[in-house]
Formats: C-alpha cells, sequence, structure tokens
C-alpha cells in the first residue's frame, strides 16, 4: 500500500527544503513521495537532459525508506517546441491558431503546446518520455509511474480542438476504419459525400448532431490511444513498476461544457474528451483519479460514488487515488472550507474501501504560484496540520499492522448496476453544450443505491461482459443507444433481468438520429410505446405499490405510456390529455421492465428523500437484490449519511462503515451467517464488537480517534 504525497513541482519547493521535508513525511507515517517530471523544465533547450534535482530527490527519499512515485508530465512542453516543430500548432474551431502560453498552475511550459497527432511532436515527446524511463528505471525507490497527469491535453485552448490538418487526417481515418469506405460511411450517416475531403467534424453545439457526436467519440478514443503509447513507450524502456494513467474526475464525472467542476478550465471540452477509464484500464496497469472533495462540495455519499465509479472502470486492476486534497484549496482571493483529520481520513479509507492500492494527497506544503497559491498543503498553515499529521500516522500504523488483509481486499461483486453511456453524453452536449443532465442522472441513482447499501457498479456501454452476475441495471437518461448495446440489454431481460428505464430512453440512436416512439428498443422489447413529451401538469406523482404510497417528483416533461395487457401501472396520474401511465411494470421474456414517463434523475436532491431510495429499493428487491447489511440506528430520516462497503479477503469477511464522528452508536442488522463467529474485530481500534440477536446484530460505538471509521472482519 502506497501512501504518500505530491512534493516537488519544479522548482518548488525549493531545494533549501528538501531534506527537512523528506524526513517530516516519513515521520508522518507515508511511505511515498511523488515527483512531478516536467518536459518543460527537464528538456529546456533541445535534446539536453537535465535530472539533477531528481537525482537528488530521489535519493534522498530512498536514503529515508520512502518509495517514489513519477508523474510524466509531458503535456507541459517546452517553449521551443514550435521552432522545433513548425507547424505544430493546434487548430480551434473557427480555423485559428492557438497561441500557447505558460500553463496556469505551473511556473514553467507551454500549454497546449503543438498537437501529438503531428509526428515531429510527438517523436521529441516520445523522446523524453524515454530519457525518464532509462534514467531511472532501475531506482530501487520507485514504486510506480503516473504516465499522464489529469489526461490533459487541451488546457488554455481558449476553443474548441483540434482541427488542424493531422487531427483531420486522424479523423477520416478513424471513420474508415469503423466503415470501411466512403461508401459505407455515406450509408450509415445517411448522406452523400463525394470526398473524404469533404468529411469534416461537428464544430458546435446544436449544430447537425451525426458528426459532432463522432467527432466527440472519436476525441475518446483519441486519448485513449495516447495514454496507450505514453504507457508502451514507458514499458519497452524498461519500466518494471506499475504504469498508470489518472483522469482529474472519471469519466462519468466528466460532461464537457460549462457544466462542469472548475467552469473557466473546461469551458472548451466536449464530453468525456480526456478519455473513457474502462479503455484506459483495458490497456494499462491500472487507473486513478483525482479527488478535492471539499473544492468540488462533495459530500461522503458523493465521495463513495466516486470511488466506486473508479473501481468499476478499474475492474479488479489496480486503482490509484493519485491527488487527494490536502488541506482547503486556494483559488485567486477566496476563502474555501478547512480540510480536518476526519473527514480526510474517511477519505482514505473510502479510497482503501474501494480498492486504491495507491493513496497519494495533493500536496505537502502550501502551493507557492498562481491560482493555487497559499492551499492544498497537507502541512500546510491553515491551522489544522497537527491533526491532519496525526491523523495520517495514525493510518499508517494501521496500515503496516493490517497490511496483508487489507492489500488483499476485494469488495463483494455486485448484482445491481448503472449505465454509463457515452453515447448519451455526447448527445447531451450537442443539444446542450454539456453533459450535466446526463452527469447528475447517473450520480442520482448511485448515490441511492450507495445510501441504500446496495452493491454495485457502472457498467460502461462497450463493456458489457460486466453485466455477467447482474440482476437490476438501471438506465439514467440512456438516451442514445447503438445496435449493439440494444441487443445486449434485450437479451440481458430477456434472460431474466429487471431493467428501469426513465423517459425516451433510446431515443436517438448513435448517429443522434431521432426515432418514433414505436421503432425504440424498449416498444420492440415490451410492447410498451410513449406517446410523446407533454408538459409538466404537476409537481410529482404519486406511486403506489405493496400497500404503500411514494411520491416521486417530476423533471423536465413527461411521456405518458400506453398500458399493454398485462403490464402494472402503479400511479393513477395521467398526462393532461388523459392519456396511458406514468409509472409501470411489465414482463419481457423471462425478465421484467420498470418504464417512468419522467426524469426523477434530475429532481432536485432535496425533493428525492426518503421516497426515491424507498422506489429503488423496490426495484431492486424484485430482482431479489438486497443489502446485506443494514442500518437499523440512527435511522434515515435523521439526515445522518452512512457508508458500507462488504467484501472479503483471504478468506475473511470485511466490512467498512464510515460514520460522521459525532452519531454516537451505530446499530446494524446483519445477514445471518454473514460473519463466521459473534465475536467481530475492529481493526482501526483494535476492539472487539458481540453480535447478538443469533449473530444478526451488533452495536458499534464511535471512539475519539477513529473519525467515524470502522473496519469489521470475522475474528482470527
Amino acid at each position: 500500500m502506497n501512501l504518500g504525497v505530491q512534493y516537488y513541482r519544479p522548482p518548488f519547493p525549493l531545494a533549501h527544503r528538501w531534506e527537512e521535508d523528506l524526513s517530516r513525511i516519513r515521520d508522518a507515517g507515508m511511505n511515498t513521495v511523488q515527483l512531478w517530471v516536467l518536459w518543460s523544465w527537464v528538456e529546456a533547450t533541445p535534446g539536453q537532459f537535465r535530472f539533477e534535482d531528481y537525482d537528488r530527490l530521489v535519493e534522498g527519499a530512498e536514503k529515508r525508506g520512502l518509495g517514489v512515485v513519477l508523474s510524466t508530465i509531458a503535456e507541459v512542453q517546452p517553449l521551443w517546441i514550435h521552432r522545433e516543430v513548425p507547424g505544430s500548432e493546434m487548430v480551434d474551431h473557427m480555423g485559428r491558431k492557438v497561441v500557447s502560453s505558460q500553463r496556469l498552475e505551473c511556473h514553467f511550459g507551454l500549454t497546449p503546446g503543438g498537437c501529438t497527432d503531428h509526428p515531429g511532436v510527438w517523436e521529441r515527446m516520445r523522446g523524453f518520455l524515454v530519457a525518464v524511463a532509462e534514467r531511472y528505471r532501475e531506482a530501487r525507490a520507485i514504486r510506480g509511474w503516473d504516465a499522464w497527469n489529469e489526461l490533459r491535453w487541451n488546457v488554455q485552448a481558449d476553443g474548441y480542438v483540434c482541427y488542424c490538418p493531422h487531427t483531420l487526417a486522424a479523423f477520416r481515418e478513424w471513420l474508415r476504419g469503423r466503415h470501411g469506405s466512403l461508401e459505407g460511411l455515406n450509408e450509415a450517416w445517411l448522406r452523400r459525400y463525394a470526398s473524404w475531403e469533404d468529411v469534416m467534424p461537428g464544430k458546435l453545439p446544436v449544430r447537425p448532431f451525426t458528426e459532432m457526436m463522432a467527432f466527440q467519440h472519436f476525441l475518446t478514443w483519441r486519448a485513449n490511444q495516447h495514454g496507450r503509447a505514453r504507457y508502451e513507450v514507458l514499458k519497452a524502456a524498461g519500466c518494471k513498476q506499475p504504469v498508470t494513467v489518472h483522469p482529474a474526475s472519471p469519466s462519468p464525472l466528466e460532461p464537457g461544457g460549462i457544466a462542469s467542476t472548475n467552469d473557466f478550465l473546461r469551458e472548451h471540452n466536449q464530453a468525456v474528451n480526456r478519455g473513457n477509464d474502462w479503455f484506459y484500464a483495458d490497456d494499462l496497469d491500472g487507473i486513478g483519479c483525482s479527488s478535492f472533495p471539499k473544492w468540488g462540495r462533495e459530500d461522503d455519499t458523493d465521495f463513495a460514488v466516486r470511488m466506486s465509479f473508479m473501481a468499476s472502470a478499474a475492474r479488479g486492476k489496480p486503482c490509484w487515488l493519485s491527488e487527494l486534497q490536502g488541506a482547503a484549496s486556494a483559488t485567486e482571493n477566496t476563502i474555501h472550507e478547512p480540510v480536518r483529520a476526519a473527514e480526510q481520513q474517511r477519505w482514505l479509507w473510502q479510497g482503501i474501501a474501494a480498492g486504491a492500492t495507491t493513496v497519494l494527497f495533493w500536496c505537502w506544503r502550501d502551493e507557492v504560484f498562481g491560482r493555487e497559491a497559499g492551499g492544498f498543503g497537507i502541512s500546510g498553515s491553515d491551522g489544522y496540520a497537527p491533526e491532519r499529521l496525526e491523523g495520517m500516522k495514525r493510518t499508517g500504523d494501521v496500515l503496516d499492522r493490517h497490511a496483508d488483509l487489507l492489500s488483499g481486499f476485494r469488495p463483494d461483486p455486485p448484482q445491481a448496476a448503472v449505465l454509463f453511456s457515452p453515447q448519451s453524453y455526447y448527445l447531451a452536449w450537442c443539444q446542450e453544450g454539456h453533459a450535466g443532465l446526463a452527469m447528475q442522472s447517473v450520480r442520482t441513482y448511485c448515490r441511492s443505491l450507495s445510501r441504500l447499501g446496495i452493491p454495485w457498479r457502472v457498467v460502461e456501454e462497450e463493456h458489457l461482459d460486466a453485466l455477467d452476475g447482474i440482476k437490476v441495471l438501471f438506465l439514467p437518461r440512456v438516451n442514445a443507444m447503438s445496435p449493439e448495446v440494444e441487443e445486449r440489454l434485450e437479451a440481458f431481460v430477456e434472460q431474466g433481468g429487471v431493467l428501469f428505464a426513465e423517459s425516451e430512453t433510446g431515443a436517438f440512436d448513435h448517429r443522434g438520429i431521432w426515432r418514433y416512439p414505436e421503432e425504440r428498443m424498449l416498444a420492440r422489447l415490451t410492447g410498451v410505446r410513449e406517446f410523446g413529451r407533454r408538459p409538466l401538469a404537476a409537481r410529482g406523482m404519486e406511486v403506489r405499490m405493496d400497500g404503500r404510497v411514494m411520491w416521486l417528483p417530476f423533471a423536465q416533461w413527461l411521456t405518458p405510456m400506453a398500458v399493454p395487457a398485462g403490464a402494472e401501472s402503479f400511479t393513477p396520474q395521467s398526462d393532461p390529455a388523459g392519456e396511458g401511465s406514468l409509472f409501470l411494470r411489465t414482463q419481457a421474456g423471462h425478465g421484467t421492465v420498470w418504464m417512468c414517463g419522467t426524469h426523477p434523475g434530475n429532481a432536485p436532491a432535496e425533493k428525492l428523500l426518503p421516497d426515491f431510495d424507498a422506489l429503488i429499493a423496490r426495484v431492486a428487491e424484485s430482482a431479489e437484490v438486497h443489502p446485506p447489511i443494514r442500518v437499523l440506528h440512527p435511522a434515515p430520516e435523521s439526515g445522518m449519511a452512512l457508508q458500507l462497503t462488504t467484501g472479503r479477503s483471504a478468506g475473511r469477511r470485511v466490512v467498512f462503515l464510515f460514520a460522521p464522528p459525532d452519531c454516537g452508536a451505530v446499530r446494524l442488522r446483519v445477514e445471518r451467517g454473514y460473519f463466521t463467529s459473534d465475536t467481530v474485530r475492529e481493526l482501526f481500534s483494535g476492539g472487539t464488537v458481540h453480535m447478538d440477536h443469533h449473530g444478526t446484530e451488533c452495536e458499534i460505538t464511535q471512539q475519539p480517534g477513529n473519525f467515524g471509521i470502522n473496519v469489521l472482519t470475522d475474528a482470527p
């Protein structure tokens, strides 16, 4: 388990601080430091590589028993790039050459620099990667390589990119590979192109969807190919340690446009244009992500969902928390919320519960340069550094004592899943300039499953083998579907699966072309036909089921549905014209389809609890999916957010419980026989917990200094 901190982004911290800082990092219970190896810094003069500062830092880390993760920052390019590679500038959507500049949070280096589709740019970037690998591949302190930081390729482009001749040629070649020929493209797109030179990518939102969706898909693929190329260079150069990359956020949280975090940084991003995490995990040794929960105003449930996104993409490969918030964020002259030890430790342990093998905090000292100056340092000057470092040391001790058990932990295989559809994100971006509604809907369903304690995963639409073992699948705002996805989902239901679909599921095909209600997959599968969009007639609807009345809020519009013979309607309401049902269930083959004529995943969060959770639980129960452990106290209506992750390690049950430190006692109901004995060990405190009521209930009192974290396991 690598527990460490980002230390060096040259030239900061300055060299006179290195010796003392490295010793303090080790004393704080951490065992790893991360160093940014900037192309712009190392090769400031073409062909001359200078590593003397990194040599000294790697040597100092090794002397103190610290491991080192090297982050190869090839995307911050040397100032000479355009002199040495003429014509390598990116071109924006208006045909303008992009003027690169010093990167906003770096002290030296150009962003976005030359386009990596230009062979001259890639050849020089490759030379830098090889030089770093050859320098440090045999260093004993090296624990791993982060080959691409936050997958940044278009930061500060100040427009949509790239439309240079090299990228246009790559786009057309990608289309040729998918469609075989110009004639094949014409048939697929319903066009009459006479020449490949006439085939252009989309330009802006709201313009024709087909070429814009295709271009976004290409940009996703292109980023994945670039990440794979960096990986292959490092491996070919002899790097034996794990090589990963990490996005700023997991792919389902990358909607592009103005709906993103740090809007001014991402306003010229298309949806998922930094690559698809599932394909990175296919090709590399693992996948990670950055996480700044207080900066992003994420609560514990949000963070648990974020970790599950990462773990879902990794599919058993190593996960890295590559940048975890060290202290209060600093942006310009804004004061942000402090980071206290209790919440920071819960983030760290939630990462471990999700399968993280490496946790690296950003960063050790407060930043000194640019918009981030004065913040983020875990040892910084915000007044809470002593408690954070004491908490880190406590965690380091627990990890050392139980290294084998924790490193071998694997979460229980889930039987519930949520579908992530990049095609639907591309469509949403074309419609509104961002995929914010699609992202919100995915998060809403995942948050509910997390609150309910039901193990779940995200299934990505081109990795549908992950449906094996899944009993219930939720489709949040999956408005675009390819024939391949439709075929697999039909088979899932017909073989006994339970599907929950929102309004207009599959209303568009993968080309962004609208389909009439009777042409859609669900109509074909179930015989249920949507009548079309209707205005909202009220704030919500009553859903009556099993003697309970639940209230489901409306969002955006209503699409009432015809109720075929044998289907069950659970709401007495219809649309203003008196047509059809707004919520129903019907059989299809050996399976079941639930259909909702609105988008509850986009309703305001404060209107969703607790009835939305009750509805999701009822849908899961219909597939015989139940949480193995339920929280009896505190009750859900208390508003206290508790998180549970269950799994195994070395044949033993392991349960991670995260609770607010001030919640007092937590009482759990456990499936009979879940633990092998009536005595359960609690790793964080070192104490034991007795199971009563025939081994089905236990009470855990939060201990001072535990930060609301409990790790339960079968007593040895």
